[in-house]
């Protein structure tokens, strides 16, 4: 049910004539996804409901009127809008099941392309139960619905990660180091001999390390592996390493990212990290 139909896959080529490709998802593991966020808001709207119908007792009808539709309409535009916007394409259910919904060359999705996709959400609905969205996405034969194609986004399956301590001859990461003995109660630190060298002062950082010092720490640590071991790596494995953390190159230089893309990105990095 889930398997790809043909010419389901998604090949995106970049400025270093690097080739990604993205399996489109399944309908079944769409639909399943999206279920889950359903009954997720389900629960969030009985508790507006219930909210409304306790305004409503105090003796507000208007108030609870405006509560139980206005409140229920930003939820359910609200959720799909947000988390595809901030969760770079991915809702909880699409989370779960490893979905991500990308721009038409595999980039991440924009605020407003998350506005437009959810927006046509309300035509792809009708008549009831994705009846449009359904047509719309067998005809094409691109596993689009009308959100996707007026957005210029698809929903592709998430590949699997590979950290480079996973690749052949790769190490895995140091265990983190114990922490130092605390001094014995009620004994003085011992001062280093006087004719020991005192450290000297940290030089000013430069816009290179002040740059890596602001993005995530996770990719840091990978960029310095990968800075480490890049003149051993082939270009297509280089390519999908970059390709797995297209949402955190783009926030790190949106700039590169945006003008020559991912691999750029990360090559970029790690020529900031090896100085």
């Amino acid at each position: 049910m889930d398997q790809p139909l043909p010419d389901s896959d998604l090949v995106v080529a970049t400025p270093e004539r690097v080739s990604f490709q993205y399996q489109v998802a399944g309908l079944g593991t769409r639909a399943i996804a999206q279920i889950l966020d359903l009954l997720i808001l389900a629960g969030v709207l009985i508790g507006i409901t219930f909210a409304a119908i306790a305004v409503g007792q105090a003796g507000s009808s208007t108030i609870a009127f405006l509560v139980g539709v206005l409140g229920g309409f930003v939820v359910v535009f609200g959720y799909f809008w947000t988390c595809e916007a901030f969760w770079s394409g991915q809702t909880i259910g699409k989370k779960v099941f490893r979905l991500r919904a990308v721009g038409d060359r595999g980039e991440p999705m924009t605020f407003f392309q998350a506005g437009i996709r959810n927006v046509v959400r309300i035509v792809d609905f009708l008549p009831y139960g994705y009846g449009v969205g359904l047509v719309v996405l067998f005809v094409n034969g691109k596993g689009k619905r009308l959100g996707d194609l007026a957005a210029g986004t698809i929903v592709v399956k998430d590949s699997d990660y590979v950290w480079l301590w996973q690749l052949p001859g790769g190490r895995p990461p140091p265990p983190p180091a114990p922490p130092a003995p605390d001094a014995e109660p009620g004994k003085e630190p011992v001062a280093p001999p006087p004719h020991e060298p005192q450290p000297a002062a940290f030089a000013p950082a430069t816009p290179a390390e002040m740059l890596l010092r602001r993005i995530d720490p996770e990719l840091r640590r990978f960029v310095t592996s990968y800075a480490r071991r890049r003149p051993d790596l082939p270009l297509d494995l280089r390519a999908q390493l970059a390709g797995q953390l297209q949402a955190n190159l783009h926030a790190a230089v949106p700039d590169v990212f945006s003008q020559q893309g991912p691999l750029a990105a990360l090559d970029y990095l790690a020529d900031l990290e090896r100085g």
